[in-house]
């Protein structure tokens, strides 16, 4: 799974679209008063801060990134909550767990039925996973056209040309609920939806950085070393794409296939 260290600092702020999508992810699950949470991939704490509001049971909030935990850690001195470095495909909870929330991590996960077992060990008989995730290779269309746009010039296609991409990205509801049935859980409600919003290219440029980045611009993400120059020329193009976008009102249709599934061990 990829980690946030180099965007930790401004993805509390910066980090719009997966907020707006776990706070319906928490309403989908209906958290009982007394429930012990585990949330994974838990970024710069914001919403595992909002999942303490839930309950007056345990929360812990598990994530790789080392920059991530301690901008959580900082900003959220909760005594029940506890944030702690680890990574989702290695935790190894039994039983401790009501509820396992996922936001807008299942996307970045190597092995997605790992984590599934793991998170089926982490919950008592009868608890919940809650999961969100971008879905499907047309995630963000904005996203995709600006890199698209950015292969026009010849030396950024040369490299782009080497990208494998580190997203899982299903492509139906359908497929997502297999996965969970496949470890042994009751699927409660998946659905694959879109989100729009609309965004002012500097909003649309916070929101790739935020998480796209982190893919687009992983070096082990390419089969071949990158030209001098090539991070800011990718970022440069893709801002420029965003306000080529924009419509007479200043701002970009920002759309996302998403999928939700809450399930039951």
């Amino acid at each position: 799974m990829a980690t946030f260290d180099n965007i930790a600092a401004r993805y509390r702020d910066s980090s719009l679209v997966q907020a707006s999508a776990g706070a319906k992810l928490l309403e989908l699950l209906d958290i009982p008063a007394a429930a012990d949470i585990l949330d994974v991939g838990c970024g710069t704490g914001n919403l595992t801060a909002s999942l303490a509001e839930q309950t007056d049971g345990a929360v812990i909030g598990i994530d790789p990134s080392e920059a991530m935990i301690h901008e959580a850690s900082t900003a959220f001195p909760d005594p029940r909550i506890t944030f702690t470095v680890l990574d989702a495909e290695r935790m190894n909870f039994d039983r401790q767990f009501d509820i396992v929330y996922c936001n807008s991590a299942f996307q970045w996960f190597n092995d997605p039925s790992l984590f599934l077992a793991n998170a089926f060990r982490a919950l008592r008989p009868g608890g919940r996973i809650g999961m969100q995730a971008p879905a499907t290779k047309a995630y963000c269309p904005t996203f995709i056209s600006a890199v698209d746009a950015c292969c026009a010039d010849p030396a950024i296609r040369q490299v782009f040309d080497g990208f494998r991409s580190p997203w899982l990205l299903l492509e139906s509801g359908e497929a997502y609920r297999q996965l969970f049935v496949d470890t042994g859980f009751r699927v409660l409600f998946c659905t694959l939806e879109e989100s729009r919003s609309r965004r002012t290219p500097e909003e649309a440029f916070d929101i790739f950085c935020s998480g796209a980045k982190a893919g687009y611009l992983d070096p082990g993400c390419y089969d071949r070393p990158w030209p001098g120059g090539f991070e800011a020329a990718i970022l440069g193009g893709i801002r420029r794409s965003f306000d080529e976008m924009a419509g007479t009102d200043g701002t970009i249709d920002l759309m996302f296939h998403r999928v939700f599934v809450v399930a039951e061990r």
